[in-house]
C-alpha cells in the first residue's frame, strides 16, 4: 500500500483543504466520553497520514501514536507535529501487523483507510491488531466507504482538481463483480512555465456493511454505534460513509 501514496502525499493537504478536521476531531472525542469504559489519554491514529487528525487531537490532550505504512505521508505528519511543537510518536508500519509496544486507551482510523485492505483476511487481520493494542473497554472509531459511494458517486466518473500549484484529473472504474475500484491519478505540477506529468495508481475494495460487521465480531468487537457523518445523522440507502463506533471486548 505504501507505494500508492508516494506521489498524492505531496498533494494531499491540498485536496483535503475543505475537510472539516475539528469536526472530526469533536466526534472523536465525543465518542470516547459516550463509550469507551476506560478514561482516554493515549490514542493511536491508525493510517495517520499527514497527521491531520492526529496532531490536532495532541493539540486537545491526548497522547497520540500516529501509525501509517507511508514514508511520505509520515515525514509530513512529523513535521506538522514539529511546527506545532506536539509531542507525537510516528510509527512506520502496517495495520494489518502492528504492535505498539503498549495498550493505547482508544484507537481511530479516518478516511476509509479500511477500504485500502483488498482482502477480508486484511481487514480482520487489522481489526485484531487494533483489538490486541488497546484497553479492554476502549473504543475504535473508524470508518468505510459504503457500497452506495462506489456505486453512484465514484463508480465510472472522473474528478477535476486544480490549484496553481498542480492538475488532477481522478478517473475510477469499479468492478461491481469484484468490488474492487481502481483509481487512476493523473498529476500536471507546475515547474516555472510548464508542467510535468506524474500518473499514479490506487486501489480501493466496497465491501459490505454487514462483512465489517462480521469481521469486528470475530476480532472481539461489540459494535455501539453506527452513524452516517461526524454529526451521528443515522445511515440510510444513500450514505456515503459509515462510521463505526466498537468496543473493545
Amino acid at each position: 500500500m505504501s507505494e500508492q501514496y508516494s506521489l498524492l502525499s505531496l498533494f494531499y493537504d491540498t485536496f483535503m483543504q475543505d475537510v472539516d478536521y475539528d469536526a472530526w476531531c469533536d466526534f472523536y472525542a465525543e465518542c470516547f466520553r459516550r463509550f469507551s469504559d476506560v478514561p482516554v489519554q493515549s490514542v493511536v491514529d491508525v493510517g495517520c497520514g499527514t497527521g491531520s487528525i492526529t496532531v490536532p487531537m495532541c493539540a486537545r490532550g491526548y497522547k497520540m501514536t500516529g501509525l501509517d505504512i507511508s514514508e511520505e505521508m509520515l515525514a509530513l505528519a512529523a513535521k506538522k507535529a514539529e511546527d506545532e511543537h506536539r509531542d507525537i510518536r510516528f510509527l512506520g508500519s502496517d495495520m494489518r501487523s502492528f504492535n505498539l509496544g503498549f495498550r493505547a486507551d482508544a484507537a481511530i482510523s479516518s478516511f476509509d483507510c479500511m477500504n485500502y485492505l483488498l482482502k477480508t483476511a486484511d481487514v480482520q487481520a487489522s481489526l485484531y491488531r487494533v483489538h490486541e493494542n488497546i484497553e479492554k473497554g476502549g473504543v475504535f472509531v473508524f470508518d468505510v466507504s459504503t457500497p452506495y459511494k462506489y456505486k453512484n458517486i465514484l463508480a465510472d466518473n472522473t474528478f477535476v482538481y486544480e490549484n496553481d500549484d498542480v492538475f488532477l484529473t481522478w478517473e475510477n472504474y469499479f468492478n461491481e463483480k469484484t468490488s474492487i475500484c481502481d483509481f487512476y491519478l493523473t498529476f500536471f505540477i507546475r515547474e516555472g512555465r510548464l508542467y510535468r506529468r506524474e500518473d499514479e495508481e490506487q486501489r480501493q475494495r466496497c465491501y459490505a456493511l454487514r462483512t465489517i460487521r462480521k469481521a469486528l465480531k470475530d476480532a472481539g468487537f461489540s459494535i455501539v454505534c453506527e452513524c452516517a457523518d461526524v454529526d451521528f445523522s443515522p445511515l440510510t440507502d444513500e450514505s456515503e460513509r459509515c462510521f463505526f463506533v466498537c468496543k473493545a471486548e
